[in-house]
Parts: structure tokens; sequence; C-alpha cells
């Protein structure tokens, strides 16, 4: 899938300008006072209709809390531009002047500096690109050629920005929009614009290409074992009286359906592909279901993502279930200690908060040689590790990076839609509660 170039917003830069972003410390200037708490129980609050009045977004991180105060627990979060249907009134207004609104499905948001109930905002006209959650990529993604600077509105010098940051090359940035703005050196520029905001020059970027890789889904048809190609140059096989002839080439990456049963010719040994062809054990990685269980694959709803560290394979189950079967890239020093170098820990853990993007990648960076802003399908383990789509290599199946489990971009939009918490429409991010049932398990192992 070609990314939209970063001309697809077409709007004037003093536009952009009115993208006030006051940061991400969760609380509005309207809320800044001791909140004293809300006693509403948010069971007896209904869910606004989905075809209700719209809240808006109007800052880089708007918080969704359980009750209307800022002292309860936060589940989520909306990003600028988006939209979600509240409450035709507010429910009060205590530590929040301009009101508290129930919003769909669950949670109150403040509306004020950082979220809005009028929806001629002119920051909602800026990020009318949102991001999309049916497509491997949420955003249109651009690689840095060469160190690049980050830029912001400096309101100061009307459309003009300043120079907050620096990018190493290669560093990848989600684009939302492109516009014409000087420079702290005071010539002209095409700018890109992140969704957070900040601006970079378009020419020190260029567009980024999308891995075509995804793995196979498990139903009647498509069983394990399943083989994955992991080299170049790997043929398939026609096996007849004792003798093994090449056939064609398979392509990298290819998931070959395999009966289970091999058979060995001078020392190599061939698995049965279910078209009666044969590939060699060596060239590929094969997925094969469990004989042995953790206890809770007894419970048949329980969503679990089993992951070999030393095989680069993960398989989704539901209960004892195989649903899901590809190839993903661990540490690039797999069994090493995870504190001290880069490997993959190991254990069993709990997905905690999913982002649709985040430029925050938890204990270990997205990859050691470059930045990543707004890295995709980004999933928390209660380790403090990650799974997240990486769309900047094909290495799946092999160790690669400094230790977050990367998947593909159409595996990891996949799973980040199975897996629980499910994010909610218009929502940037949850945060698993203990109100959401049971939670998907991620097993990572040798």
């Amino acid at each position: 899938m070609e990314p939209r170039p970063f001309t697809r917003v077409a709007v004037t830069f003093c536009m952009a300008c009115a993208l006030a972003l006051p940061g991400c410390n969760g609380k509005s200037d309207a809320a800044a006072a001791a909140d004293g708490g809300a006693e509403l129980d948010p069971q007896d609050v209904p869910a606004p209709p989905a075809d209700g009045p719209k809240l808006a977004s109007i800052s880089e991180m708007t918080p969704i809390f359980e009750r209307p105060s800022t002292d309860s627990p936060q589940i989520g979060y909306l990003r600028a531009g988006a939209m979600v249907a509240r409450a035709a009134q507010p429910i009060g207004t205590q530590g929040c002047p301009a009101g508290w609104y129930p919003i769909r499905p669950r949670g109150f948001v403040c509306a004020g500096d950082q979220a809005t109930t009028d929806m001629n905002h002119p920051t909602l006209a800026v990020m009318k690109v949102q991001p999309r959650r049916d497509a491997p990529l949420p955003y249109s993604y651009v690689r840095a050629i060469a160190p690049a600077k980050l830029f912001v509105w400096d309101r100061s010098h009307g459309a003009a920005v300043r120079e907050v940051g620096r990018l190493r090359a290669r560093s990848r940035v989600a684009v939302v929009g492109a516009w014409n703005a000087m420079d702290p050196e005071g010539k002209m520029q095409r700018l890109a614009m992140t969704p957070a905001g900040q601006f970079v020059r378009a020419d020190d970027f260029t567009p980024d290409d999308t891995p075509g890789f995804q793995g196979i889904a498990l139903d009647e048809r498509h069983q394990l074992p399943v083989a994955f190609v992991v080299k170049h140059g790997v043929r398939a096989w026609s096996i007849a009286k004792g003798e093994a002839t090449r056939l064609a080439e398979l392509g990298l990456l290819t998931a070959v359906d395999i009966t289970g049963k091999f058979r060995t010719l001078g020392g190599v040994r061939f698995w049965q592909t279910v078209d009666g062809k044969w590939v060699r054990h060596k060239d590929v990685t094969v997925a094969r279901k469990r004989g042995v269980y953790p206890d809770f694959a007894a419970v048949p709803t329980q969503k679990w993502l089993d992951i070999s560290v030393v095989t680069g394979v993960m398989i989704a189950y539901e209960g004892k279930t195989p649903v899901f079967a590809t190839l993903v890239s661990v540490g690039q020093d797999r069994l090493g200690d995870p504190a001290t170098s880069a490997s993959t820990q190991l254990g069993t853990f709990a997905i905690t908060v999913k982002h649709m993007t985040t430029s925050n990648p938890g204990t270990k960076p997205f990859d050691d040689t470059f930045d990543v802003q707004d890295a995709p399908w980004v999933q928390e383990l209660s380790s403090g590790q990650v799974l997240h789509g990486a769309f900047w290599h094909t290495r799946f199946g092999v160790e690669n990076g400094p230790g977050n489990v990367q998947l593909s971009p159409a595996d990891a939009s996949r799973l980040f839609a199975w897996t629980d918490p499910q994010l909610p429409d218009g929502w940037h991010g949850v945060v698993a509660s203990a109100n959401d049932g049971q939670k998907t398990i991620v097993l990572i192992r040798k």
C-alpha cells in the first residue's frame, strides 16, 4: 500500500497556527483546582447515543476519566481533531467550569482548553486528517533523508516557526498536511505537519514504503502447522523414487500450508506441503500447535498470544484454539539479559494500554539508530515492553531491534483490533481496567 503524499491537506499556515497544544499533563487549566472527587457511579450514567451531539479534542492529548473528576483513573484519551458522541448537557462543573461531559461509550471529558463542543473550532479544520483504523498504517509516513529539524509555530512572529528539536537520519514521522511558512533563517519553506502539531521541512523527507508481509488466519482451510519462508532463494521440491528435484522459487516470507508429515533424504529433512510438494526444514520456520497449554488456556474465550523468541513465531489463541499465526521480530540479542542488552523479556504479561500511535516506546526504543514518531498499533505490556507495528524493515522471523516485539503493519493492525481492551470509536488510546473482564495475555518464551 503506497503512503499518501503529505500534501493531502491544503489549508493555510495561519489555520495550522490555531492548533494550541498545552501538553500531556492530564489536566486542563479549568481543572487545575482541587476537584474534591465525584461520588457518581459511572454505571448510573447512560452511554450517549451514537447520533447525538459531538465533543472534539483540540489538544495533543485529551484525557478521558472514569468519573467526572481529574482525581479519578484515566481510562483513555483523544487526540486533536477526534470527535466522539457526548451527552447533550454536562453532568457537572466541579473542577471544570465548562462542564464534564459523558462520552460514548463510557467515561467523562472536561470541556475547556483540551476539548470543545464547538464543531467550528479552528483546530478541527486543521486536523481533518484523522488516523485510519481499517488500514495497515493509520497515517502517511515519511523518512528523513538526513538529520532533520523539528519546528513549532512561533506565535511571536506570525506565520513563522522556531526549532524545538532534531531527528536523526532515517527517522520516521507521521504527517497530516503541508503548509508554506517562514523558517528561523527567514526563508519560506514547505513544511509537513505531524499529528502532534509539530513541523518538518518537506524537502528533508521522502515517502516511506510499507512492507506487505502478513500472517495467516487459521480456519478450516488453513490450519497448523504452517511454514514461513525466512530466506531468499528458497525453492519447493518434488520427491519421487527417493530423489528430490528443485521446483519454483518461493518468495521471502511466503506462508506455506504443510501437512505435518516429513521425510529425510540424504540427511536433509523435508516437510510435505498440502499440494503434494516439499520444503526443506532448514529453509523455513514452522509454526506448530501447542501440545501443552498454560492453565489460563482452559477458558475457551481467553485471548492470548504465544510468542517464541527462538523461532520468531507468534500464534494467537482463543482458549486452546489457534486463530492466527505470523512471524515477529524480537530483540537482536534474543535471550540476553533484557536489562542490559537488546533482548526481549520472557514471561507472562497482560496488555495494559493500547495506543493507535505513540512516540513513547516504553522501556526500550522503537529502534536504536533513528527516531520514530507515532509508531503504529502500540500495545503496552505489564512488563513495560511493547508490541508495535514496524514499517521500516522486513526482518520478521529474524531477531531485530532493541527488544520490543515488532510486527508487520498489517499484522499489528489486525491484532490491535482483536486484543482487549477494545479501542472505542474516536479514541486514540485506551487503558485496561478491572471492569474490562478478561485481559489479553501475552506469553513470551524461548
